[in-house]
């Protein structure tokens, strides 16, 4: 043989067996593509150990061949990336997200529509909805808005908050990274239970679905475009998808923007967001803690069962590594679950509560200042 990976083994009295099965390949530095490399393995001494691709050095390898702590992708090629080729209307920019993130921040205040008035003066139309979306009495709120200008429906959430419910939505993580999910949508994607039994509560159960189906029957050809917090964040990417899966909206009306949404569901739920919702970008600030959570499990130490249960991020990432002012830039991760592209070992709460640069709450008792935020 004339691969190092494979006089490696001889050096070592291992020999890799190549059989017909696919997948299975004599040596994995042969291959040259992520999503071959990501769906290959290769036997020692009866064991099966899948190819790595190294994500810096775009190299396939071994159990052993990239290096520590760097970005690997295995067992899926759904991790690989996915160029991020936008064209007009379909694109990410910061005064979209400032935007979006205006309409989302107005669900904190008492009277949203007078906060919505000062940020967004052409939404000429809101309605509220708010339950309890636990045991412990802890509320959920959200609105439906339309702006006649824009020719768009806005369904926003508001993000968690601090205290009780952000302890129960941790709880929730915890059994969900252990693969407690509910299924959503599917036989197979699941999410946590929490956001599970907030979804239900407030956009099902409040009346909030039916009012958006009869405001989406007058507004045939409006855009839909979701948001939300945190919390927020995820329930609006639950809506988008059941919104498309229930052929309620065509997919190519729905724009999907979210701010420090965690890990919403597992690995079928990523899917299925990719799948149904063709624009859709999450937008994290720096050194964010919330979208690291809950956290999964390294895959070099599941079966594939295991792995299939662990959560995941769809893309496409936004990251501004930054302070998020006015003029600052963002980079668009191509790779699912944002490997590589931003440092989760940085946590920082603070840049979790100032998306660009504003405290959500002082901003509500300012009566909303537009200046401030667009």
């Amino acid at each position: 043989m004339k691969h190092r990976e494979a006089l490696a083994l001889v050096t070592f009295g291992l020999l890799a067996v190549s059989i017909s099965e696919a997948g299975n390949v004599l040596v994995c530095r042969d291959i040259k593509d992520c999503n071959t490399c990501a769906d290959s393995y290769i036997h020692i001494l009866g064991f099966k150990e899948d190819c790595r691709w190294c994500l810096e050095t775009n190299t396939c390898g071994g159990p052993i061949s990239c290096p520590m702590g760097k970005p690997v992708i295995q067992k899926d090629p759904f991790k690989c990336p996915t160029p991020y080729k936008p064209t007009a209307g379909k694109r990410y920019t910061d005064a979209l997200g400032r935007s979006l993130f205006a309409i989302s921040t107005a669900v904190r205040d008492r009277n949203v529509s007078d906060c919505l008035r000062s940020v967004r003066p052409d939404i000429t139309f809101s309605r509220t909805y708010e339950v309890e979306c636990d045991g412990s009495g802890n509320l959920c709120k959200g609105i439906i808005a339309k702006s006649e200008e824009a020719k768009a429906l806005y369904v926003a959430y508001k993000g968690s908050t601090a205290g009780k419910q952000v302890f129960a939505e941790m709880l929730h993580g915890l059994t969900a990274q252990l693969g407690a999910w509910e299924k959503f949508e599917s036989q197979d994607a699941g999410v946590i239970n929490y956001f599970h039994t907030a979804f239900y509560r407030l956009f099902i159960d409040s009346g909030m679905e039916d009012d958006l189906m009869d405001l989406m029957k007058k507004h045939k050809n409006y855009r839909i475009w979701l948001t939300g917090h945190s919390l927020g964040g995820s329930l609006a990417s639950m809506t988008a998808l059941h919104l498309v899966k229930k052929k309620a909206v065509d997919k190519n009306r729905v724009r999907l923007i979210t701010f420090g949404e965690p890990r919403t569901g597992n690995i079928a739920y990523a899917k299925e967001i990719e799948e149904n919702v063709p624009f859709r970008y999450r937008v994290i600030k720096r050194g964010d803690p919330v979208p690291n959570m809950p956290a999964p499990l390294n895959p070099a130490v599941l079966t594939a069962a295991q792995y299939n249960r662990q959560a995941m991020h769809y893309r496409y990432l936004v990251h501004y590594d930054n302070n998020m002012a006015k003029g600052d830039g963002f980079n668009v991760c191509s790779v699912a679950d944002d490997l590589g592209c931003r440092n989760t070992a940085l946590s920082n709460l603070a840049d979790h509560t100032s998306y660009f640069q504003i405290d959500q709450d002082d901003f509500i008792r300012n009566h909303c200042p537009r200046h401030e935020l667009i």
